[in-house]
This record gives C-alpha cells, structure tokens and sequence, in this order.
C-alpha cells in the first residue's frame, strides 16, 4: 500500500501542471487522465501480486463486493477539484478489509509535502515524512468549549455555519480545509468533522478510518451505529461523525435537536 501510494504520488506531482484531460462522470463529478492511470496502477499492482484480494476504487469498473472476501479500497485522488485547480488539497488513500476483522489498515499520502500517515489496527498511527517515521500519541483531551470543527473549503453553503452558530462555535473554531483535513485530525489542530450527506463512498473514509480510531477518534453515523466496509448506511442516516471519543456521546445527543429541519427525523 505504501509503495503504490509513493508512486500514485510521483504521477499526480508530474503531472500537476501538465497537460491532460478532465472528463465529467455521470454523477456530474470530473475525473482526469491521472486518476485513470493511478486507477490502472493499483490494479494492475492489486491483480500481479496479490490475486486472491478484491479491489473497490473509485475508478474501477467492478463495485460489487463479494461476501468473506478481502479487499484494498483505494481513492486514486482524493480532492480531484483541488489538484485541477493546482492547489495542494489532494491526496491517496487506501485501505485494507478482512473478513471477521473489518477494516484493519488505513493509509493516506499528500505527495505535495511528503507526509505519510498510516496505521494498522492495534498497533498505533504513524507519520512518516521526509525519511522519517515516527509514532502519533493521541491528541490532548480539550474541554468541549475548545474544540475544533472542520468545514470544507469549497463548500459556499450554511447549513454547517447555522449547525456550528447552535452549537456555540465561534468562527475561530472553525477550520476551513480540503483532504488536508485527516493530517489535521492526526496532528490535533482539528478536532470534529460532521458530515450532513445521507451516504458517503467508502473509499473516501476508509484510510482516513483506521488512523482516526487509532488516535482515539470516534466515526460513526449520526445515530452512533458505526461506519463498517460492505454495509449501506442506515435507512434515512442524516450523517457522519468523527469526534473525540470522550465527547461521542454528548454529540449523539446534542445533535439530533440541532440539525436542520431537513436532516431531523
């Protein structure tokens, strides 16, 4: 996984500024030429190596999941938008699933600064930069009033400016970023995401998963039943929650009397 991570890199790096293809995808989402050939990478990579182990990516043609089967989940490039716009919002991510374990690796690589962040469930998170590897201890504990809130940055709307105003966060808690955002959670300059989407692809949360929990993150949805590889959020989940374990509970049940009318039950 990390090898395939260093060399989806190099190819999104080489080819930030160059010349190549944007195409729109049917659910009005843009693809380039170099999410296909990181696409063509890992499978080829996935197919060579280890056959016995089922890929799901964004980019593969075969979304089907096979019950008792093993699987890497890749997001070739992650924040898209951003790198066609040249701006350092984008990364990969990966993952590995095992049958009876659940998701047990996580991975994600910002090849515009080199910063690696991977873990292996049990075992810890790591930041590897530079050469250099060293392990991630768990964010400090924060009073609730001090708690950080990521909010997309290319997101113009309100509805999580109106959530966070309920919740009594004022805009210096607030954090606008992109895929830069799991670094962020790692490092402890961000504390809380909320997501207000009824579903979320997997491989977008997958990597970033397996990190998370190990540094003592919660990520569940919205009614605390968790987020897991193969099963379809609940029927009518209203969102996703990542958030310091120690604060879990009060969220789930803060939240529900906040949300905007169209996300209550």
């Amino acid at each position: 996984m990390k090898s395939t991570a260093r060399q989806a890199g190099r190819i999104m790096m080489e080819q930030l500024h160059g010349d190549y293809k944007v195409y729109v995808k049917p659910d009005r989402s843009r693809v380039t030429d170099v999410d296909l050939a990181i696409s063509e990478l890992a499978q080829e990579a996935v197919a060579r190596r280890f056959p016995e182990i089922g890929l799901h990516s964004e980019e593969s043609d075969n979304k089907n999941i096979l019950p008792g089967r093993p699987y890497f989940i890749v997001d070739e490039l992650d924040g898209t938008s951003s790198f066609i716009d040249d701006k350092t919002g984008f990364s990969h991510q990966a993952a590995y699933y095992e049958p009876g374990k659940g998701l047990v690796a996580g991975l994600i690589y910002y090849p515009w600064n080199d910063a690696l962040l991977y873990a292996w469930k049990g075992e810890g998170a790591y930041l590897e930069q530079k050469g250099e590897a060293r392990r991630l201890p768990p964010p400090p504990s924060k009073p609730f009033q001090q708690l950080t809130y990521y909010h997309s940055a290319r997101y113009r709307g309100e509805k999580y400016t109106e959530l966070f105003r309920k919740l009594g966060v004022g805009d210096n808690r607030i954090i606008r970023t992109d895929a830069r955002r799991s670094l962020l959670l790692a490092l402890g300059e961000l504390d809380v995401c909320l997501f207000l989407r009824p579903r979320i692809a997997i491989w977008d949360l997958a990597g970033e998963k397996v990190i998370i929990e190990e540094l003592g993150f919660s990520h569940s949805y919205l009614d605390g039943s968790p987020v897991r590889f193969g099963n379809e959020p609940p029927r009518g989940n209203r969102g996703y929650l990542m958030c310091p374990a120690g604060w879990w509970e009060k969220f789930l049940g803060e939240l529900p009397g906040l949300l905007p009318g169209e996300y209550k039950p």
